[in-house]
């Protein structure tokens, strides 16, 4: 009995010191980029007693598992058929890190990996974080009586900081519209401004922390606000003269012609 006891201390201690290392911090992956979920362990030189399973934490859906000395995916979820991947050459040193390939914004969330081998079982926790680069901003200008609305569109993702920024530098009132995150995992943003000046001199800014990117596009509109109405009209009449007479000299020369 004594000896039960003092195995089963042993196990215990030998249990307590074995451990799983994961990121502390979230892991950051593009959309259609391979995510890399790290993940290690103390090896033991016998890896026919290793065990991964990697698993979503708040479901119990199974993302990978490797046991027997292979993988085992008859219960994998379908979600991940044929996209995700251990390094089998890096196993017996401790390293069962797992690749998904072809990022999208269903596979965001929390990741178990769980280890077992003759030393012991650990898990740890790995907070998988998508983004999306947002698309070259596409830009409109809506001219009415009474007003001029700048626009612009774009996707990505997840919601950006956005703002409209005067000559000064100084921040305008702004128009935002984000729209849900589409089936490809993307937003669909419109921003806007609008102003009583004919004369338009803004910057529209976009940054999006998660992937660090940040967009600066300059609009800048002008007008000749010397000429009068009445002077325009002058103007518009000397070139309808003009274009008539044109016009009369040519057909008159191309009778003259004919006549010969």
């Amino acid at each position: 009995m004594l000896c039960a006891f003092l195995f089963l201390g042993i196990l215990l201690r030998r249990t307590d010191c074995f451990s799983v290392t994961v990121p502390s911090s979230p892991v950051s992956v593009v959309r259609g980029a391979m995510a890399l979920l790290s993940c290690e362990f103390e090896p033991d030189h016998n890896i026919s007693n290793l065990v991964i399973t990697w698993q979503l934490q708040e479901s119990p859906q199974v993302v990978h598992s490797f046991y027997y000395g292979k993988d085992q995916l008859d219960r994998q979820s379908s979600h991940y058929f044929n996209r995700t991947s251990l390094n089998y050459k890096e196993l017996a040193k401790g390293n069962a890190s797992l690749s998904i390939a072809n990022m999208g914004l269903k596979d965001a969330g929390n990741y178990l990996c769980i280890v077992t081998n003759g030393k012991g079982t650990d898990r740890g926790v790995v907070q998988l974080v998508y983004a999306a680069f947002y698309s070259e901003p596409r830009l409109s200008i809506l001219l009415k009586s009474t007003n001029v609305t700048v626009q612009y569109e774009m996707e990505g993702y997840p919601r950006p900081e956005v703002m409209w920024l005067g000559s000064a530098g100084q921040n305008l009132t702004d128009h935002l519209e984000v729209s849900s995150a589409s089936d490809g995992g993307l937003y669909y943003l419109k921003s806007s401004y609008v102003t009583q000046s004919p004369a338009i001199n803004v910057t529209f800014t976009l940054k999006n922390p998660a992937v660090h990117q940040d967009l600066q596009r300059h609009v800048n509109l002008s007008y000749d606000g010397n000429m009068s109405s009445s002077t325009s009209v002058v103007v518009l009449s000397i070139m309808c003269i003009f274009l008539l007479f044109s016009t009369g000299l040519l057909l008159w020369l191309y009778c003259r012609d004919k006549r010969r």
